[in-house]
């Protein structure tokens, strides 16, 4: 959840710059004039606070176009304040022509670091954090663009009502492996109300075609083109970023809550004895969600003709497990080897996972005995990290559920069992006063015996309940990380969830 708010506020701030530079006489051939040409100031507000600002600079230096933008922002989970801080560059021809970016992300831990450079028809891209790198190479799409290129996009197209295209935008937070498709349309003029009061603006929907589903941004722009307001969703939760000064971006900020505001009442209860849970998930708004949870092998999903989805899971019976057949080679290296986030060759990592695993006789057990030595091991039980490596929650044991979850995949993998991380629901019968919920949450998936098997370090089980519903899972391989946090979004503050059935 904390990518997740981090990722969808980036691409906020990435559509409101496209607007935001759009004035008169852009598409001149004298335009930008070398040096700073632009500099722009934007307040973010949610749930009806003001909890950061983004500041970005547009600088041509000879044929090249950079940009950069600094992200703040202030939230709190469970009370609990987070600071989200993000850098991030780009590099463009004065044709559009993507050269390269890097980006500094900082959510609490050590920061994550991207940094991708144009070479040949190839975008070399290298993600670090607590010092390790890894580096891929993906074929280069010509018809993507970036930032300035998008702004010349758009000028070109103009803002008549009714105008309709499609473009293909490269952002790191969507994986540079290839471009996202977006739509957009000029929607037409419409009064809003500004700090300077009703003021008539031209409207503009971008809809962007993620992998893990739709997301519309609106934007608000003057007749000069000059963005003054846009908002975009995460979920039910809306953010909103407003053209400002210097002086009244940086000051008043208030820390909004999220963790809870996330929290979804279940229609029913579910008894400790069950066996298998029905459940229904449908949107608070009109619609229908967009993404059906993947079927598992505990859990299968299917859309109903309202356009609810209904989730039956399995409680999970290690006996059934070890009985089965298969063997870690089947499934993909990715889900084998390490990566920056699930460092499992990390001389710590293979350290715990020997103590750990001391005494299994069979995959089952270590599986077992890997998820109970994690919930003892994090001592320091709280909301204060932003999305640490494993061998960093190894060296502080803290962090709440995605730590648990990367620690336990990473001893896993060390051991020589399969793993994945799986985000989604979780029932919980008391929270803070509040009866029979559901929160999102982030376990461990391990490959055992032919099957995807939960374990979940941070509610300490083994043998889970039918009481969670995978919404998303990844191998946290470079750029999975914001698609499962995309995956996670669209239900975010905008999902009905309620028990039709239950087994015992």
């Amino acid at each position: 959840m904390k990518d997740t708010l981090a990722s969808v506020s980036r691409w906020a701030t990435f559509l409101f710059l496209v607007f935001a530079n759009l004035t008169e006489g852009r598409a001149e051939e004298k335009y930008p004039p070398e040096g700073l040409f632009e500099e722009i100031w934007m307040e973010v507000r949610m749930f009806n606070a003001k909890v950061g600002y983004a500041h970005t600079t547009f600088e041509r230096h000879g044929s090249e176009v950079r940009l950069r933008t600094h992200t703040y922002m202030k939230i709190k989970r469970a009370g609990t304040e987070v600071i989200m801080e993000s850098h991030e560059n780009s590099r463009e021809t004065i044709e559009g022509q993507i050269l390269g970016f890097s980006g500094v992300v900082n959510m609490g831990a050590q920061p994550v670091r991207k940094e991708g450079a144009v070479k040949g028809n190839k975008i070399v891209v290298t993600n670090e954090q607590f010092g390790r790198k890894s580096t891929n190479s993906y074929e280069l799409d010509a018809r993507g663009v970036m930032n300035w290129g998008l702004i010349r996009l758009m000028v070109e197209r103009g803002f008549n009502k009714g105008t309709k295209y499609e473009v293909l935008v490269y952002s790191p937070d969507f994986g540079m492996n290839s471009p996202t498709k977006a739509s957009i349309e000029v929607k037409g003029e419409e009064t809003i109300k500004l700090h300077a009061g009703p003021t008539v603006v031209t409207k503009i929907a971008t809809l962007l075609h993620s992998h893990a589903g739709k997301i519309e941004t609106l934007s608000w722009v003057n007749e000069q083109g000059m963005a003054l307001k846009t908002t975009m969703h995460l979920g039910g939760f809306p953010i909103e970023m407003v053209k400002t000064s210097s002086g009244e971006a940086m000051k008043d900020f208030v820390s909004a809550e999220f963790f809870n505001k996330s929290l979804i009442k279940l229609e029913g209860k579910i008894p400790r004895n069950a066996k298998s849970v029905t459940y229904e998930l449908s949107q608070k708004k009109e619609g229908s969600l967009q993404a059906v949870p993947a079927d598992g092998d505990f859990q299968k999903a299917k859309r109903q003709e309202n356009g609810a989805i209904q989730v039956q899971v399995r409680r999970i019976q290690l006996d059934e497990v070890l009985k089965g057949k298969g063997n870690p080679g089947q499934v993909g290296p990715e889900y084998r080897l390490p990566n920056i986030m699930i460092d499992a060759n990390e001389p710590g990592i293979r350290a715990l996972a020997r103590v750990a695993s001391r005494g299994a006789k069979n995959p089952v057990q270590m599986a077992s005995n890997l998820r109970s030595f994690v919930t003892k091991y994090v001592t320091a039980k709280n909301l204060d990290v932003g999305f640490a490596t494993a061998s960093e929650v190894a060296r502080t044991r803290e962090g709440d559920c995605s730590e648990h979850a990367v620690l336990l995949a990473a001893l896993g993998r060390s051991s020589g069992l399969p793993s994945r991380v799986a985000a989604g629901l979780v029932y919980l019968p008391s929270y803070q006063g509040r009866m029979d919920i559901m929160g999102f949450h982030m376990w461990t998936q391990f490959h055992i015996r032919g099957k995807w098997v939960d374990f979940d370090a941070a509610m300490g089980e083994s043998e889970c309940a039918p009481t969670r519903i995978s919404l998303a899972t990844s191998s946290l391989k470079d750029e999975s990380l914001s698609g499962i946090a995309f995956s996670i979004a669209e239900p975010m503050g905008n999902l009905n969830v309620k028990i039709l059935a239950v087994k015992r």
